[in-house]
């Protein structure tokens, strides 16, 4: 009986809202509690999500069996309230999972180091002056999460890449995924600066959430005509933690 009662609830097409939006509030007051790390990060995000994908699949479910009606309601319900908790964990949670930078990290040579800039909500920017060929590294949503953005003077057709050296070993970082999340299409066939954006988001594996330490960033360019060789553009250093 009691059984019954539960998969009744379950089975309910208005019941998907009330169990996401319960177990999204729940997590997301968890991370009030817990300290912010990166395990209990992933568990609080993952943890609606996958209640979300749950009710997704058993309205699925309900349409393969023919109750058409109540399945696609199921379904859309779902998505709309997983996307509901999915906005709350990127966009208003409740803590930063970014540590604050100490100025602690080893430093060789004594060299210039910038910090990346952080997005002021999923996509927003903050506005740099930029004075000449340079390339701008954002924090994005999470720890050892990034995407960039390159100004280049006049330049022939071809695709620019990044490359992360760890300052202290210079040891690459990532390299196979860093090169082919970073690659980016440019062409500027006038003399004056141009702006590219990269669209994908790539991931520094190397170290954890707070341990921050120096990296070299290279700006690579890869000519459309393969018999010209690659060639680097830009330097800059930056500090970063990894994922």
């Amino acid at each position: 009986m009691i059984k019954t009662f539960i998969l009744k609830i379950i089975n309910g097409k208005w019941s998907a809202p009330f169990f996401i939006t319960s177990i999204s509030i729940f997590c997301w007051f968890w991370l009030w509690i817990l300290p912010v790390t990166k395990t209990i990060w992933n568990i609080c995000f993952i943890i609606p999500i996958g209640t979300g994908l749950v009710y997704i699949l058993l309205g699925i479910s309900k349409i393969f069996k023919k109750n058409y009606r109540e399945g696609f309601i199921q379904i859309l319900l779902s998505i709309i309230f997983t996307f509901i908790a999915a906005v709350f964990f990127t966009i208003l949670t409740p803590k930063s999972p970014y540590k604050e930078y100490k100025g602690d990290i080893v430093n060789p040579n004594n060299v210039k180091v910038n910090m990346p800039l952080d997005f002021k909500g999923l996509d927003e920017k903050p506005l740099v002056e930029v004075k000449g060929e340079d390339i701008i590294l954002y924090n994005y949503q999470q720890p050892g999460h990034y995407k960039y953005e390159v100004f280049l003077n006049k330049i022939e057709k071809g695709k620019v890449y990044l490359k992360f050296f760890d300052l202290t070993t210079n040891r690459i970082l990532s390299a196979k995924q860093v090169e082919k999340d970073s690659r980016l299409e440019v062409e500027n066939p006038a003399d004056e600066l141009k702006e590219f954006e990269s669209d994908k988001v790539f991931t520094v594996e190397e170290g954890d959430w707070g341990n921050y330490y120096g990296s070299r960033v290279e700006v690579w360019f890869r000519p459309e005509d393969s018999s010209m060789p690659e060639r680097k553009l830009l330097v800059k250093n930056y500090i970063i933690q990894g994922n």
